[in-house]
């Protein structure tokens, strides 16, 4: 009887610490952390924490935008020393160039998770660089490109408060060259080549999922457009341009 009686008082004791479990003051948690070893206790930290970082990293790695955006941009362009050759037929020189200004407009879409596309347009002018006595070039040259780019965002937004961003474009580009050479007027005319650009930036975000700010560093090639001088002469010119962009998009 009496071992009975012990058992049934175990049971209703267990019962009653089950129900007041909910209402454990809140110093009995530091206290059963205070009683564990000190390397216990901070093993346990150090897990929790992970444990609390990861719970939100995993539900925030996907990228800035799902659907539609558009892109505005502008930056600064140098243009790599270009050579004006005539094919041997003429003796031709080298211009160079001042830094010069560049914008630029896109639209785009995700097609993936991590994949978007977009159809961009953009315009850079650089004036050329008076570096010589026997060959004085004035003037500018302008670039019109119509470009289909694709991009890779790596999905790195929760951990870095940013999105890291390679692409990788194709396309037209429209050539204007106004060169005077001492004085006297060479080329008036524009030209069009195939146009290829290799594009790296960083995009932060300034509203979740509506607008963010991006910057980035472009290389953009071209075969060598052919051109006509005054005299009625065909010369190309190669077109190399690395240019540094900052700019606002816009989700929908």
């Amino acid at each position: 009887m009496e071992r009975a009686a012990s058992g049934k008082a175990s049971l209703t004791k267990r019962v009653y610490c089950l129900a007041r479990r909910k209402q454990l003051p809140a110093e009995v948690p530091m206290k059963i952390v205070q009683g564990l070893p000190k390397k216990s206790a901070v093993g346990l930290l150090i897990a929790s924490g992970f444990l609390l970082a990861a719970a939100p990293a995993r539900a925030q790695v996907a990228s800035i935008f799902n659907g539609s955006y558009f892109a505005l941009g502008g930056g600064i362009v140098g243009l790599e020393d270009a050579e004006i050759d005539y094919g041997g037929a003429l003796s031709g020189g080298n211009i160079q160039f001042d830094a010069g200004w560049a914008v630029s407009g896109a639209a785009g879409w995700r097609v993936l998770h991590n994949y978007r596309v977009e159809f961009e347009i953009s315009h850079r002018d650089n004036d050329l660089t008076d570096h010589g006595c026997c060959f004085v070039p004035q003037g500018s040259v302008t670039t019109t490109t119509y470009m289909v780019n694709g991009y890779y965002d790596f999905p790195t937004y929760s951990y870095a408060g940013a999105v890291p961003y390679i692409g990788l474009g194709v396309g037209r580009a429209q050539f204007v060259h106004n060169i005077q050479v001492n004085g006297s007027t060479l080329s008036n005319s524009n030209s069009h080549a195939v146009a290829y650009q290799v594009i790296g930036g960083l995009e932060y975000p300034i509203i979740a999922r509506r607008m963010s700010a991006t910057f980035e560093f472009r290389y953009l090639g071209t075969n060598e457009p052919t051109f006509r001088d005054q005299s009625g002469f065909y010369y190309q010119s190669d077109y190399n341009s690395f240019t540094l962009l900052a700019g606002l998009r816009w989700g929908f």
